[in-house]
Formats: C-alpha cells, sequence, structure tokens
C-alpha cells in the first residue's frame, strides 16, 4: 500500500503529530495533564444553521472550546438529508478527513486503494471515498473526495466526525473565525481549487471587503500559500527573540502551538513542569510544553505562553518548524484567511 500523501493529516487532528523529546528535560517533577475533551456543535439546529450577514456573505454557527488553553472549534456538517456530524475546522489539513465508520454508514464510494500512515510506534490505514451533496450548516460544498480514516479522538461518542480542511476552505474568497461571536464566515461563491504546484506568496491581490473584516483595528500577516497535491498549507514566517525567521504552519486543527525540537534548543527556549497527553494518528503520547518568551510573526508580536516541543512528522520534514495554533489566534478575537491573496489578518 502507498503511504498517505498528507502530511496535514498528521499534523492536524486536534493535537495530533505531536512527539515527546523537547529540550532537555529539567530534574524536577512533570506534571502531567490529560487529554481535553471539547464542546462540540448543537444538534438544534440540524442542517440549516446558516445565515447571510451581509451581500456576498454566508455565516455559519462555530463552536469554539477551551479545555486547559487548549482551543478547537467544530461546525455542523450534513450528507444529503443526513446529520449533522461535528467537524474541526482544520486548516493544517490539506484533504477534509471523514470517520471511516461514519463513511460506511452513510455509504460512501471507496475511490482508489487504501493507503499506510504511519504514527508513533503505531500505523494506520485510510482510503479516499467520494461525496456528492454535502453541506456546512445549509452551505451547500462541491462534490469531492474525503480521507477516511479510524483516528484518536475521532468517531467515537462525544467526539468529533472529521475535519474540513483547506481543501474546502480555500475555496472561498474569505474565512473568517470570530472566536468571540462563535461564528463562521464566508466570502463569496465556492469556486474551484486552485491548481497543484500554485504557490502564492502574499499580500497580494484585492483587499477584502469591509463587511469581512470590520472597521475595527487588524494586523495583516503575509501568508504563503502552497497548493500542492494532496495537500494545502498556509505558512508565516515566525522568530523567536532577535533569532531567524522559521516557517511555522497557520493551523487551527492544533489546539496547542508547536515547535520542532531543534528550534526549541537552539532558541533556548525554557522548559516548564508542565507536560500534556496527546494523540497521534495512530497512539497517545506524552509531549513537553516549553515556554514560548518573546515572539512574533512578521513584526508582530505573539502572546508569551507554553507550546509543545516535538520533532515528529511534517514538523520533521519539508523546512516546517511548527504549529501556529488555534491556543494563539483566539486571543485576537477573530481571524480571517485569505487563501487567494496570501493574506492573515488579525482582529
Amino acid at each position: 500500500m502507498r503511504r498517505l500523501r498528507d502530511a496535514g493529516l498528521m499534523a492536524g487532528v486536534l493535537m495530533l503529530g505531536l512527539l515527546c523529546g523537547g529540550p532537555a528535560a529539567a530534574a524536577h517533577t512533570i506534571r502531567v495533564e490529560p487529554e481535553p475533551v471539547f464542546a462540540l456543535p448543537s444538534h438544534t439546529l440540524g442542517c440549516g444553521g446558516a445565515t447571510t450577514p451581509a451581500a456576498g456573505l454566508v455565516q455559519a454557527p462555530l463552536t469554539v472550546s477551551t479545555v486547559a488553553g487548549q482551543v478547537a472549534e467544530t461546525v455542523n456538517v450534513c450528507f444529503g438529508s443526513r446529520g449533522p456530524y461535528p467537524f474541526i475546522i482544520d486548516t493544517g489539513s490539506g484533504e477534509s478527513t471523514i470517520d471511516a465508520g461514519l463513511a460506511a454508514r452513510l455509504h460512501l464510494t471507496k475511490v482508489g486503494p487504501a493507503t499506510e500512515f504511519e504514527g508513533v510506534g503505531c500505523t494506520g490505514t485510510a482510503r479516499n471515498v467520494s461525496v456528492g451533496a454535502w453541506s456546512l450548516e445549509g452551505i451547500a460544498l462541491a462534490g469531492q473526495d474525503l480521507t477516511a480514516a479510524t483516528l484518536p479522538q475521532i468517531g467515537g461518542k462525544g467526539e468529533p466526525d472529521g475535519l474540513l480542511g483547506s481543501d474546502v476552505l480555500s475555496r472561498f474568497a474569505g474565512v473568517r473565525l470570530d472566536f468571540k461571536a462563535g461564528t463562521l464566515t464566508l466570502q463569496g461563491a465556492e469556486s474551484p481549487a486552485k491548481t497543484s504546484g500554485t504557490t502564492v506568496h502574499g499580500p497580494t491581490g484585492a483587499p477584502l471587503p469591509v463587511s469581512l473584516i470590520g472597521t475595527g483595528a487588524s494586523t495583516t500577516v503575509p501568508l504563503t500559500v502552497q497548493f500542492q497535491p494532496g495537500a494545502i498549507s498556509m505558512n508565516v514566517k515566525l522568530r523567536f527573540g532577535h533569532g531567524a525567521a522559521h516557517t511555522f504552519t497557520v493551523d487551527t486543527g492544533s489546539s496547542q502551538s508547536v515547535v520542532a525540537n531543534t528550534l526549541a534548543r537552539s532558541s533556548h527556549l525554557a522548559s516548564s513542569d508542565v507536560a500534556e497527553r496527546q494523540s497521534t494518528v495512530c497512539s497517545y503520547i506524552t509531549v513537553p510544553l516549553v515556554h514560548s518568551g518573546p515572539w512574533s510573526v512578521d513584526g508582530l508580536r505573539l502572546h508569551q505562553q507554553l507550546i509543545g516541543s516535538t520533532n515528529f512528522g511534517p514538523i520533521a520534514a519539508g523546512g516546517l518548524s511548527g504549529l501556529l495554533g488555534s491556543d494563539q489566534l483566539i486571543r485576537y478575537g477573530w481571524v480571517v484567511f485569505d487563501y487567494q491573496g496570501g493574506r492573515l489578518i488579525l482582529g
């Protein structure tokens, strides 16, 4: 079997893609926090909770859940008239994912051979399934293939049933997550996906409408958006203190921001007495947390906090040095992702 192409799957499933082994462990006792259990959307609105707040915009309810400093955002997704099913908003996943059990119950057509992926001390299988009519809170989505897999913390009782990734979100002209208001706002009609192999070095393109970003103060951060086969990623240049800039993926599916072990060491990030129990794509691990100290993207100071330290999966390959997760993004109240124009706007 061929291996799973999408590194974003390993990076994106909530806190996935983390591995123990950060900077040298301190001699004192480490407190290990349990895995968080995040709140899910209500079924009350069924498959039709979307509204139209302004011309050219459509808005869906967004459930924002914060547990022990970690953050996840979920929406309801329906397949035809069946649902709703809670899906994580996961910009770090280049291929949207559905729990294999749910895919089977929905009788989704299998596409191509199974694929194999690796976690920490484990392997798993996934395969593409074809989806025709599906929607996000009543917002119709174009038919496509989804990755069907059995993953920790996905598909069980009280757990989300999948990930809504950048393959879907990037087809809209603008995407706004409003953490305070609990809304997901999409600009424009869904358009065809960009050609694979395209890279957008932002900021480019026309300004986004005031109706999407509002009239209050905001900061625009350049994004490099890569449209690769099976993977779409939004990357920023992040630095610790006055050090060199390094590539971090903007990943709402990562409830905890993450830094590569090697960069944590070379940047002299201080260890903490806290670690967290996390899940990879097919196993459970313990992740040490380090102090970010002063850090910034494109001159914008980020809020100092604890972040995970890892050397697993996409963090260890392709020049990626970490994930800028929802735990940091929520501090700005709202964010806008402009895939086409290469812009991250922080409210």
